[in-house]
């Protein structure tokens, strides 16, 4: 059964898209589906992505968007989030990757509560200088909480019906930590859930 779907954001990155791809094709738990929202026609990513979808049809499909909207991905996150038939939700980036076990420490508390959460987070790694303007290099420990440059859209996953009542109103470069707030707001009662595993890599 599919708990979960993945939402990736992307625009050319050719090379990085596979990568994404394949750490999930790589999870221990393969309670997901893949869409992929291209920000505008793109050939030579068809051919990638057709691929993909040829391959693992059950797991894998795209999209391709009419325009270029060029909103940080925020346009394109909307439309998948209106596509959402599963519980939970993972937006991301087609540059991210994840460890083989994300998706398993993930749902670890959802299987295991009688109430599950509205949103479970992870620890992640970033791969560029002063991560959130914390003084650090690239590849250390970035310890996430709930607020503000301490999280990142691809290190949590939220009930897919906070999700759509959240939606993404903030098309700015800070459209994540706004959409993260708004999910919080959805929640009667937010149960947030935190994995003190590194299990994401941000670039």
């Amino acid at each position: 059964m599919k708990e979960i779907t993945v939402i990736c954001v992307s625009y050319k990155r050719y090379k990085n898209i596979p990568v994404l791809i394949h750490s999930f094709l790589a999870q221990t738990l393969q309670n997901f589906k893949l869409l992929v929202l291209h920000d505008g026609y793109d050939a030579e990513m068809e051919i990638i992505l057709q691929d993909f979808r040829n391959n693992y049809p059950d797991i894998f499909d795209y999209r391709f968007s009419d325009i270029r909207f060029n909103d940080y991905g925020h346009s394109l996150r909307d439309i998948g989030i209106g596509m959402l038939d599963t519980e939970y939700v993972l937006i991301t980036n087609d540059d991210n990757y994840y460890c083989p076990k994300f998706l398993e420490y993930m749902f670890m508390p959802v299987h295991a509560e009688s109430s599950p959460p509205d949103i479970v987070l992870c620890d992640m790694i970033h791969s560029h200088n002063n991560p959130g303007g914390r003084p650090q290099g690239p590849y250390n420990l970035f310890k996430t909480s709930p607020g503000r440059l301490s999280i990142d859209i691809g290190c949590f996953i939220a009930r897919s019906e906070l999700a759509k009542k959240a939606g993404f109103r903030d098309k700015t470069h800070d459209g994540d930590a706004t959409y993260f707030e708004d999910l919080i707001s959805a929640a009667v009662t937010p149960r947030i859930i935190k994995i003190d595993h590194v299990l994401f890599v941000h670039n």
